[in-house]
């Protein structure tokens, strides 16, 4: 589909817009960043941006010993990750001051009667992943990116047209900061019903009506439960399994959301444990990041990672539902974390999780308690959906606004600023002289 433009506009080539070209290859020696005062851009400054536009401050920084060594880029170029996963991302950002860059990361430094931000914007417009070579590792072909097509208005129709993208844009932020907030405090309250719950909390009123007194006591885990089964003999089977790794959970909801398929002799080393419905997984490495899951029937007898400790409880003494909502507290979490040994994978042992204590009432009890959670756990449910589809919202009204500004049609024309044809000749014509200097 062909776009419209306005008919003062012009559609160039990128590079006559400013100059693209690509960043430095990171300097090895360390001698280089003590006591640096210069940042240096890498891919993951641009990925901690959030929703910034410019780039005001990076981890590293270089000193006076690497001048002349790389090439610093101006204030106000624009950058764009052009090779490795995070290109996937659609990371842009602006230089707040002079830089350094890393040469993973496009660089483009807009001419002079070109703005920063509208070429920033543009880029937000532009899926690159539709650029990318088709490889394990993606990269762009920076003469690739020169030869774009790049939309032209007269400098001060830019001007106004960025002006209206960012109030409409803080408007949105406004209300991005809002629901995350919102999503913040879902979470703080759903430890908050865990706490209360485990603490007896919850069901005062129903002990109560039965005039029981809290009667809680303190058990292992161990105590409780039972031990896992494990598959024997079966590693020329060709029986289909449905294989369970971190890789399988949602962490944030704590449910299984994928799985691989295998026969068992194909399957990886790590696939040893039949799990049952019912059972809780938690993920012995890094632990911090709960990859904790509730097994239910669809992965009866399937097998799980003995990355896993499988927590399934004795049914007579512990139900199913209360451990698994006492695995995913706080409370439990933070002791066992600090056993994590181990640096490139943290970890704990089964014995580690299987020696904690657990708080311990009577089935009934038990019962009532989840009862309780999840009665204002659904609501937090409802609300995060309600938050998640207004966040999903938001992202297609920055998209929408993107649409209309490169359409010409967030702004009015004004008749008197200099059409974009004579903004190229000028530019061209400056091009013309800095050659001829040697610039």
């Amino acid at each position: 589909m062909i776009k419209k433009y306005p008919s003062h506009w012009v559609i160039t080539e990128l590079e006559n817009a400013g100059k693209v070209t690509t960043g430095n290859p990171a300097p090895q020696e360390k001698q280089y960043f003590i006591n640096g005062i210069t940042p240096f851009v890498r891919v993951a400054d641009l990925g901690q941006l959030g929703d910034s536009v410019y780039i005001k401050n990076t981890k590293d920084k270089l000193n006076e010993k690497i001048n002349n060594k790389l090439k610093l880029y101006p204030k106000g170029s624009v950058l764009f990750t052009k090779s490795g996963m995070s290109l996937l991302l659609n990371q842009r950002a602006i230089l707040g001051s002079n830089m350094y860059v890393v040469s993973h990361i496009g660089i483009v430094i807009p001419n002079q009667d070109i703005s920063s931000e509208w070429i920033y914007y543009w880029f937000k417009t532009i899926d690159f992943k539709k650029y990318a070579h088709a490889t394990t590792l993606p990269s762009l072909k920076i003469s690739l990116i020169r030869k774009m097509n790049f939309p032209l208005p007269p400098l001060n129709e830019q001007t106004r047209i960025v002006e209206k993208i960012e109030e409409l844009f803080s408007d949105l932020d406004k209300a991005t900061e809002d629901l995350k907030k919102t999503q913040e405090q879902l979470i703080i309250y759903r430890q908050a019903v865990l706490k209360a719950a485990f603490e007896g909390k919850l069901t005062e009123e129903w002990r109560q009506t039965r005039k029981e007194a809290c009667n809680i006591k303190y058990t292992t885990l161990n105590n409780m439960c039972i031990k896992v089964e494990k598959i024997k003999n079966e590693e020329n089977s060709e029986r289909k399994i449905k294989y369970l790794d971190i890789g399988s959970i949602d962490n944030k909801v704590f449910k299984i959301v994928s799985h691989k398929t295998y026969q068992i002799k194909n399957a990886p080393s790590r696939a040893k444990q039949i799990v049952k419905e019912g059972d809780t997984l938690f993920s012995t490495v890094r632990t911090y990041l709960k990859n904790i899951a509730y097994v239910h029937s669809e992965y009866d007898n399937e097998i799980c990672s003995t990355g896993f400790c499988v927590i399934r409880p004795k049914k007579d003494v512990l139900t199913s539902r209360y451990i698994f909502y006492y695995v995913i507290s706080d409370d439990f979490v933070n002791r066992v974390s600090p056993l994590q040994t181990g640096t490139s994978y943290p970890a704990v042992r089964d014995d580690d999780i299987l020696k904690q204590t657990i708080p311990l009432v009577t089935i009934d009890e038990q019962k009532e308690i989840v009862n309780e959670i999840e009665s204002r756990l659904s609501v937090c449910d409802k609300l995060e959906e309600t938050v998640q589809q207004s966040l999903e919202q938001i992202d297609r009204l920055r998209q929408s606004i993107l649409k209309k500004a490169f359409e010409g049609k967030l702004v009015s024309q004004d008749p008197n600023d200099l059409p974009a044809c004579e903004l190229l000749k000028q530019i061209k014509i400056e091009k013309d002289k800095m050659s001829k200097n040697g610039k």
